[in-house]
């Protein structure tokens, strides 16, 4: 399809929405009937992703919190040498 014809489907489309409303109306999820079982589920599966995103915070914090307790362990087991300075390129 065209440009042309995309845009004029499109328009169409819009016009039709616009013309007959009860096409475009929303769902009761959309609309927001807190009885409805669709907005209990999906207010269910909200908190579940907001459950599985919580839980991957926490074990990136985990990780990087065990990188700092291995790198304090190892500064105790072996000092971390120091850089000595090259002066004219002669150690």
């Amino acid at each position: 399809m065209r440009r042309s014809g995309k845009v004029l489907t499109s328009v169409i489309a819009g016009t039709a929405f616009l013309a007959l409303p009860r096409l475009a109306a929303a769902c009761a999820t959309c609309f927001g009937d807190p009885a409805a079982p669709q907005t209990q589920g999906m207010n269910n599966a909200i908190l579940m992703l907001l459950g599985v995103v919580g839980v991957v915070y926490i074990g990136v914090g985990k990780l990087f919190w065990d990188f700092r307790k291995r790198s304090k362990r190892l500064e105790e087991q072996q000092p971390r040498q120091r850089l000595r300075l090259i002066h004219g390129g002669k150690l």
